[in-house]
């Protein structure tokens, strides 16, 4: 369970997002000129399988592809995976013929089974296990003859397509030995790794074989970069000069530097990122065990105000649990759930449930101060923390002494059952089937409910749910979700956003705010 949490941010989905922009240009038979992006940080590992960082999952989407891809709002779209059959408990792909490996080998369908029978050995440590595919009672079949795998689950799951299919699948020579996916791409994505220079730079050729990508795209498709070279730079300000300058053409900004990207003309995506979620520990001999007290935190709580400091004014209110760019589920809201923002009434819940004003103005009962850790991690940007410390003060008007406590790993606290009441986190999900795993199971440290909760109609809402598929889940969910809410397991507040530009080049980006490869086409102005 701790692994999923870790990973969940941004690490799960495919959703791509269409962008308008110049016109490409391109020589016919040739790839275009190249392209540089900038990274925030080094991939690190370049074993696919095993890292799942987004910086790693950046840099492996040029080397390695999945077996499907979903556009925002529409039909899942193949990648190896030409067609499929899917059901709860069973879902069947049937490869497009003729993929070939960076290494010359034909892909087969033993060989996507291999990846899958790797990434799901425990001692591999992949954080897809348990994430994109059930760490227990999957079966899989494969049919080199028919070009199909099976994949047979024994327990009934809503969205095994937007799971299974979205796994980076590596070779044969990567699956039967992975120590060459430590240094050297062995996938069927569209570019080769030509260099390596961790912590400073990648550089990245196209495969003049490549001709299987998503929508028709191959290595002759017009504008289509002949080398893309991945650059890591740690400052968001330096990425945003180069920018400006044309050094890089592609890169990431989430800070106050988009104030003057944004006067450039260049080409960009607003995604969504570091959703503001405040979860409730709610174990015997917290406050917060009491869903009254819950209710009165939540309800002295200005969710506009908090949201809109905590995004620096670029954020959008949250009607799900799930990120807007999710493929599922669309049209789900939360929203009738919330509670509503009402500080007397706040204020009244704790005196009826006994929660008096001592004498310096925090409220205690039998002798306790209702005195509460605020944690968050401690990487957290200003406009986060300045949402936090909102926070604070809005308790502190009805009593209640809230200390926001940073923590460089948030997540070992919590799964140990260390010393929190509420909680700032921003976990990043695109399926609603998530939040089963998040807040379900045994307590810590035997297993992985942090939360400590005990929400019986969640759990049977939850259950309904899996057991149907796609889109008849979705209503299920949705009330799955509001019962959470309702509950205050959690408070929704407000999806920041990011913004990814391009100077020269036009591209798109899926879900996890990462770049489409076979979608970047150099402009005439570059």
């Amino acid at each position: 369970m701790k692994r999923s949490i870790v990973t969940l941010v941004g690490a799960v989905g495919a959703s791509v997002l269409a962008l308008t922009g110049c016109s490409a240009t391109g020589n016919g038979d040739a790839a275009s000129d190249g392209v540089t992006y900038a990274l925030a940080g080094d991939p690190g590992q370049l074993n696919p399988i095993k890292n799942a960082t987004v910086a790693a999952q950046n840099l492996a989407a040029f080397g390695y592809e999945s077996l499907v891809s979903f556009t925002a709002g529409a039909d899942p779209q193949g990648l190896l995976a030409e067609k499929w059959e899917e059901s709860t408990t069973e879902l069947r792909f049937t490869l497009k013929n003729g993929i070939v490996c960076a290494d010359g080998s034909p892909l087969t369908a033993s060989d996507v089974k291999a990846s899958f029978d790797y990434a799901g050995l425990k001692e591999t440590g992949s954080p897809y296990r348990g994430v994109y595919f059930p760490a227990t009672g999957l079966k899989i079949d494969a049919d080199d003859a028919s070009r199909t795998v099976t994949f047979h689950s024994d327990t009934p799951q809503s969205f095994l397509l937007a799971t299974i299919g979205l796994m980076p699948v590596v070779c044969h020579a990567g699956s039967a030995d992975p120590s060459k996916l430590d240094k050297e791409w062995i996938g069927t994505g569209p570019y080769k790794l030509a260099e390596s220079s961790p912590g400073q730079s990648y550089t990245l050729k196209l495969r003049p074989e490549y001709g299987w990508g998503a929508g028709g795209v191959t290595a002759k498709t017009q504008g289509l970069p002949a080398t893309v070279t991945v650059q890591v730079v740690e400052s968001e300000s330096t990425i945003a000069n180069m920018l400006q300058s044309g050094e890089v053409n592609l890169g990431l900004i989430a800070g106050d530097d988009r104030q003057r990207l944004d006067s450039l003309g260049l080409n960009k995506i607003d995604v969504p990122a570091r959703p503001g979620l405040v979860f409730f520990n709610q174990a015997k001999g917290r406050a917060t065990h009491d869903l009254a007290v819950r209710q009165a935190l939540a309800g002295a709580i200005d969710r506009d105000a908090v949201g809109k400091v905590s995004t620096g004014g670029r954020g959008t209110p949250m009607k799900s649990l799930t990120t807007s760019y999710s493929n599922v589920c669309k049209t789900t809201d939360i929203t009738p759930a919330l509670t509503a923002f009402d500080k007397d009434a706040a204020a009244a819940a704790l005196d009826k449930g006994g929660w008096v004003k001592g004498a310096n103005g925090t409220r205690e009962k039998d002798g306790k101060p209702l005195s509460l850790v605020l944690l968050y991690p401690a990487n957290s940007d200003k406009s986060a923390v300045s949402g936090i410390e909102l926070i604070q003060q809005q308790l502190a008007e009805i009593g209640v002494k809230a200390t926001p406590t940073p923590s460089p790993s948030y997540t070992d606290v919590i799964f140990q059952g260390g010393d929190w009441d509420m909680l700032w986190a921003p976990i990043s999900t695109t399926l609603p089937n998530t939040w089963q795993g998040i807040l379900s199971g045994d307590f810590p440290p035997k297993g992985g409910n942090w939360t400590y909760n005990t929400n019986q109609e969640f759990f049977d809402l939850a259950a309904t749910a899996q057991g149907q598929a796609g889109e008849k889940s979705c209503g299920s969910w949705e009330a799955a979700q509001r019962s959470l809410v309702k509950d205050l397991e959690v408070l929704p507040l407000y999806e920041s956003t990011e913004t990814a530009y391009g100077n020269g080049v036009k591209f798109n980006l899926n879900s996890n705010t990462l770049v489409v490869p076979t979608s970047l086409r150099v402009s005439e102005s570059k």
